[in-house]
């Protein structure tokens, strides 16, 4: 194909992008509502929604959360969506009402912000109003279909509404349960839901992220969008893989930095805060009162992060360009080289560890001139998962049938105290790549060999 003809096949290409753009942007509309009544239909919203038992620890006081639901799967609205063909990349914004999660709680406590009785057991209902998603994707051709990428899922809700209740016995003998409540405007606000945000947006991304596949699957063939033209598919292909390849060497740059300064700088360990808590646990009927502690822990692995696809880049403005990826940390694990529990009148004492197989964090980064000046700023960097834990603890014996509350306690810990750790080391060192690397020289091919060697 000669210059001139490539030129030609360019222009035609971006006017259909430019023609087709509105009406496929409809179609993924009208998708968004096709794909929920088709779940409905099957049954698919019947299926519960559970999230796995874990624990929090507030004024030397463990609380056991378990058999969490959602009462509802929630449904997707589509408020708004945008769609840029040209960039690969979509926004949507998605309306899911409101969410309830349902569950039992224990504690042994003796002032937990006057939340909780002393020695109390029972069920807690969260209501979280008026969730609503944010959605960043990038687009890809796969089997002449489009599917996405890298997908950035930011939630907010206008307050957060906690219900317990218990059984509080009678002068006259038996039970009636008491009910209080508790109000807040973040989910991160209360120690009680904090304790779940991190696994319940993981559960709410999964079930958008499946929505959003069908969605785009059966929205429309990427050849009949270019009116089976060859050439013109073909070339929609180079423009895809050229997007991505530019934002690869950006990012694999980024992550080459942080992963070395992680190591020389000695901070691919991080040391977690001990843990100290009294627990009730409960055996069939009979409840009884332990205590739990901890010498110093520590989350390990932070330099095995590294991209699992390509990036998405985005360049609505001359001035510049977006990069969006999806990170993992292979081999993230936490523990403690020393716990020890008394209960029931038996001391037992090991070694905790816990491994997190699902560890994601979404990245997205921005470069371009300012006044003539490059620069480069980290927009978000935020972990969308710690999922598929395998514990392994050592020393539990004649108490080994807490083996599933330790699990659970692994669970909090990781939650409270290792993300919020690993999050801010890896801010850290995000920004020191972006300050050190002239990435905006990068972008267009200067001293790329010099960073590679």
């Amino acid at each position: 194909m000669s210059e001139e003809e490539s030129v030609d096949i360019e222009q035609e290409l971006d006017e259909l992008l430019t023609n087709v753009q509105p009406n496929l942007q409809d179609v993924f509309k009208r998708g968004f509502t096709n794909v929920a009544l088709q779940q409905t239909k099957n049954g698919e919203q019947l299926k519960p929604d559970t999230l796995a038992d874990t624990s929090y620890f507030a004024k030397n006081t463990q609380v056991n959360l378990s058999r969490l639901e959602l009462v509802k799967s929630p449904t997707f609205h589509v408020q708004t969506l945008s769609l840029d063909l040209k960039s690969m990349s979509m926004a949507v914004r998605c309306s899911l009402g409101e969410v309830n999660i349902r569950g039992l709680y224990s504690a042994y406590n003796e002032n937990l912000y006057n939340l909780i009785p002393v020695m109390a057991d029972g069920h807690v209902v969260i209501s979280l109003s008026n969730m609503t998603a944010d959605v960043n994707i990038g687009l890809v051709i796969e089997d002449d279909a489009f599917s996405f990428i890298n997908p950035g899922i930011d939630f907010t809700h206008d307050e957060v509404l906690v219900k317990l209740s218990w059984p509080s016995p009678q002068r006259n003998g038996g039970y009636e349960f008491v009910t209080t409540e508790q109000l807040a405007k973040h989910i991160d606000d209360l120690p009680l839901t904090a304790a779940i945000s991190l696994p319940l947006y993981a559960l709410l991304r999964d079930k958008l992220q499946r929505h959003l596949a069908v969605v785009l699957r059966q929205a429309t063939s990427v050849s009949e969008l270019v009116s089976c033209n060859p050439c013109l598919y073909e070339a929609y292909s180079a423009m895809v893989d050229s997007l991505a390849e530019n934002g690869n060497r950006i990012v694999d740059m980024i992550l080459i930095n942080m992963r070395r300064t992680l190591l020389q700088n000695c901070r691919e360990v991080l040391e977690l805060p001990p843990l100290h808590a009294m627990f009730m646990h409960k055996i069939g009927s009979v409840s009884f009162v332990g205590k739990f502690e901890t010498d110093a822990g520590w989350v390990k692995n932070l330099a095995t992060i590294n991209r699992i696809n390509d990036v998405s880049v985005t360049r609505r403005d001359p001035a510049k360009t977006s990069f969006h990826v999806t990170l993992r940390i292979k081999d993230l694990q936490i523990g403690y080289d020393e716990y020890r529990i008394k209960a029931m009148g038996v001391s037992c004492s090991g070694r905790l560890a816990a491994a997190f197989n699902s560890c994601s964090l979404h990245l997205a980064v921005t470069i371009g001139l300012a006044q003539t000046e490059p620069y480069a700023q980290l927009d978000d960097l935020t972990l969308q998962s710690m999922d598929n834990m395998d514990l392994h603890v050592t020393g539990l014996g004649p108490l080994s049938g807490l083996s599933g509350a330790v699990g659970a306690r692994a669970r909090g810990a990781g939650v409270a105290h290792a993300a919020p750790a690993l999050s801010a080391q890896l801010h850290h060192d995000a920004r020191i790549a972006l300050a050190e690397l002239p990435l905006y020289h990068l972008l267009h091919g200067k001293q790329y060999d010099n960073y590679v060697n």
